[in-house]
């Protein structure tokens, strides 16, 4: 039946209640006292990988067909078992992380508008009744995470959401049930500060929120980086071919990173790639972040590439876009942002105080950014 799980598995959930109801939902996490699971039965194993997942919620996007509707779905109930489990002091790391990223390729699915299974009801049902039994529980975050996907666009509502969904997932919640809320969550935060560039590093510093009105005017506006412009560029996000050929070239550099050829087709990509980010409109940033693009420009950032020097026209774009940012109160700062980021090698790059102008969901990725997977 499902690619996901190897195998069919032809008992429902309803079926293996009997089974299960040492480990129910109620003795999860709240009485650690009492062992969840019976240590003398042989252990289930059931293989999953983060990559697999997000394929799935691909594919489903782009073709809801029955087949691939009953894949999601198992999908779903996999990532939903997973937050319930997951560590509580690691869930905003886990957020950051491929896993996050799987999940939140689901949520922009449709099929959380889809009917629910008896099973799935019944499952959302006990969900439901632990989470707002006690927003105070420890077990919150899980609780969201794991309930969050069942639900229908702006069908769910958790009182002072503020206090009770974490900051790291405040706005995907917004966006999913109190979009009305996101103006106000994507103000200027003061609390936050983080830096990208390890101690001891000499740094670039992009990011100075103090530049005053005479830096402001004297410097120049946003250079243009490729030929595709406008929307133009921004249909390449969805350009398969385009994003398959940027994928190989990475491939193809890791192999042999002396190729004159792939080093200059590279260029032209991240100079593309970043002309897609200046054309982004604001709204947009955080879906193209999170959609296959995304995963693309990510991995152009992990590969050895960025740390090849640059040629004198891209220290040039380099200078223009991070002067323009020094100033992080203009417009399209953040677009700025990502668009300078595959042009500094890592451990180059810091930022120095502007952060509190940029949305949590950046900010908890950026540590990760230069990371290989």
């Amino acid at each position: 039946m499902s690619r996901l799980f190897g195998r069919r598995d032809t008992v429902s959930w309803s079926e293996r209640k009997g089974e299960n109801d040492g480990i129910g939902l109620e003795t999860l996490v709240s009485d650690p006292g009492q062992p969840t699971i019976d240590l003398s039965h042989r252990p289930r194993i059931t293989p999953w990988s983060a990559a697999r997942l997000s394929t799935i919620f691909r594919d489903y996007a782009a073709d809801p067909s029955a087949a691939r509707l009953a894949e999601a779905r198992l999908a779903r109930q996999c990532l939903s078992q997973f937050w319930l489990n997951a560590p509580i002091d690691s869930l905003e790391f886990l957020y950051a992380s491929e896993i996050g990223q799987c999940y939140r390729t689901l949520i922009t699915t449709d099929l959380s508008a889809q009917s629910l299974l008896r099973d799935e009801e019944t499952w959302k049902d006990l969900l439901c009744q632990r989470l707002f039994s006690g927003l105070e529980r420890p077990e919150t975050a899980n609780l969201l995470l794991a309930v969050m996907p069942y639900f229908r666009r702006g069908k769910m509502k958790v009182r002072h959401c503020d206090k009770n969904v974490p900051s790291w997932l405040l706005e995907d919640y917004a966006s999913l049930f109190e979009p009305e809320l996101l103006p106000r969550l994507r103000q200027p935060s003061i609390t936050v500060r983080k830096a990208l560039a390890p101690v001891g590093h000499r740094a670039e510093r992009i990011v100075d929120p103090a530049a005053g009105p005479a830096l402001e005017a004297a410097l120049p506006g946003l250079p243009r980086l490729a030929s595709h412009t406008g929307e133009q560029a921004l249909q390449l996000t969805a350009s398969e071919e385009f994003l398959t050929r940027l994928s190989g070239l990475v491939n193809l550099f890791e192999i042999d990173p002396t190729d004159a050829d792939i080093l200059q087709e590279l260029a032209s990509f991240r100079r593309q790639i970043g002309q897609i980010w200046l054309d982004t409109p604001d709204e947009q940033v955080k879906v193209l972040f999170d959609a296959p693009f995304g995963e693309a420009y990510r991995k152009l950032l992990r590969s050895g590439y960025v740390a090849v020097p640059l040629a004198d026209q891209d220290r040039q774009l380099r200078l223009d876009l991070a002067r323009y940012v020094r100033n992080m109160t203009r417009p399209k700062a953040l677009q700025v942002v990502l668009a300078v980021l595959p042009f500094f090698p890592p451990g180059k790059i810091e930022f120095a105080g502007g952060e509190q102008f940029m949305p949590q969901w950046l900010l908890g990725t950026l540590p990760t950014l230069y990371v290989k997977a």
